[in-house]
């Protein structure tokens, strides 16, 4: 039989409820014994002293035990005088007056011996070496010696009737009240279990919907416990795969309409060529070729993205890397570009600290920021790249001027496929996926890439790379 969570928590809870039950019982029964063999021993001196005190009383006034001595009423009268309820170790086979005292047929444990423990009155039937004697002196004059036997060690043991009707009650009352402690136990098991159970269950309902393809799903929070900080784990792994999801549904339809442009115009271009329609002149072909190369310039940067992004992206982090040798490089590799367009490229870098870094991986960081700068400012205009050390690190700025950018899009130019006009993004040939792919070289060297309004009028990304790369 296999056996749901429910039942086990159930089980278990009720398991331990029952296990504290029957030891705290055990260990209150113990408790009783002990403290009644105690309260039985203190009666019985009691009574020994109350005893003691009356036949000092009548030996003072007799001047002898002959007012005692070899009378059995007298004895009896003397017991009953002392305690009309005492507790009495009974011995068979001895006769006793009727009334208040000891019932018939039973002979109380204690004597009265004189100072030569000859005995004066009672029973010596049963000694034993470990009766406990009361002397009874006069006048610092030992006169006798009252003899009796302590109350056996077992509490089970009882002769007296009111003695073992309590004991009874007291049984009783503890097996009652062990019951009703079981019942009790069982509701709070059964209660806690539900309690315990309920958020489980509605995690495990809200998983399989998420399975299900459903991330709307929300697991309302009730408590600041483990389950519900359990349950504030699931709102945000939830949210987080609804927004993945919608991220790569956006990025499915991007990819579709950014391979199906170029592709249209291949289609309609081979098909106008094959109908004649167009001639196949070098004009024609350098346009065919050139939408190749904007397909192909899309793929690899879609390919490099997903291999940055799972983490498969190669970087050989050098030391003593110069960063200012490398932006050298590209400053000169796009300031003829920059300059036919009717762009200025200006720098400022000093020398600057060396750092652990991928030079190839940074050429390809900043070229791809120019060929933004190349693609979308204006002519006339300028572009200046500028760095300095900071004690953070290397601060590169690399500023254009017009057109800006609104400030409700800086935030997003490094999300892949994001442009702030897609349609004059594509007319100028961008994929969207040059910025993002930066992020990624950034993020990998240990640093980040942020983007800002420029004093110049256009945009400023502002690169931030630690002197000491730490993965």
């Amino acid at each position: 039989m296999r056996l749901n969570l429910f039942l086990k928590l159930f089980l278990a809870i009720l398991a331990t409820s029952i296990l504290l039950i029957v030891a705290m019982g055990g260990a209150i029964r113990w408790s009783f014994d002990r403290g009644f063999v105690d309260y039985r021993l203190e009666r019985e001196q009691q009574r020994v002293e109350s005893l003691a005190s009356f036949l000092l009383d009548e030996y003072e006034q007799q001047g002898n035990w002959s007012f005692i001595e070899g009378s059995r009423s007298r004895w009896w009268r003397a017991l009953r005088a002392t305690s009309e309820d005492s507790p009495t170790h009974g011995n068979p086979g001895h006769g006793g007056s009727s009334g208040h005292g000891p019932g018939p047929g039973v002979m109380p444990l204690i004597a009265l011996v004189g100072p030569n423990n000859t005995l004066i009155a009672g029973s010596l039937s049963r000694q034993s070496p470990n009766w406990l004697r009361r002397e009874l002196l006069q006048n610092g004059t030992l006169i006798g010696t009252l003899l009796y036997a302590p109350p056996p060690p077992d509490a089970g043991v009882l002769t007296s009737t009111a003695e073992q009707r309590f004991q009874q009650q007291q049984l009783q009352a503890t097996w009652s009240i062990a019951g009703l402690s079981v019942l009790l136990a069982a509701l709070v098991s059964y209660l806690l279990a539900r309690l315990l159970l309920v958020p489980i269950q509605r995690m495990g309902r809200a998983t399989r919907q998420v399975a299900a393809g459903d991330y709307s799903v929300r697991i309302p929070i009730h408590s600041q416990d483990e389950l519900g900080q359990l349950a504030q784990d699931f709102n945000a792994m939830a949210q987080s795969l609804a927004a993945t999801e919608k991220l790569r549904l956006a990025l499915v339809a991007d990819i579709s309409h950014e391979l199906r442009t170029p592709l249209a115009i291949l289609q309609g271009e081979i098909e106008a060529l094959l109908d004649g329609l167009r001639q196949p002149t070098p004009e024609t072909l350098q346009s065919l070729k050139q939408e190749v190369v904007q397909l192909n310039q899309l793929i690899n940067d879609l390919h490099m993205l997903s291999l940055a992004d799972s983490g498969a992206l190669e970087f050989e982090l050098r030391p003593n890397t110069d960063l200012r040798a490398i932006l050298q490089r590209c400053y000169d590799a796009y300031k003829p570009r920059l300059e036919a367009k009717g762009l200025r490229l200006s720098m400022d870098v000093p020398q600057l600290p060396t750092l652990q870094a991928d030079s190839t991986r940074l050429n390809q960081l900043f070229s791809n920021v120019l060929e933004n700068s190349l693609r979308y400012t204006h002519a006339p205009g300028e572009v200046h790249l500028h760095a300095h050390a900071q004690t953070d690190g290397l601060h590169i700025f690399i500023d254009d001027s017009a057109p800006g950018v609104a400030s409700e899009h800086l935030p997003r130019l490094c999300e892949r496929l994001y442009r702030v006009d897609p349609s004059r993004s594509r007319a100028l040939g961008g994929s969207g996926l040059g910025l993002a792919l930066c992020e990624r070289i950034a993020h990998a060297h240990g640093g980040h890439i942020h983007a800002h309004h420029s004093p110049l009028g256009g945009v400023r990304i502002h690169v931030v790379l630690p002197l000491t790369h730490t993965s």
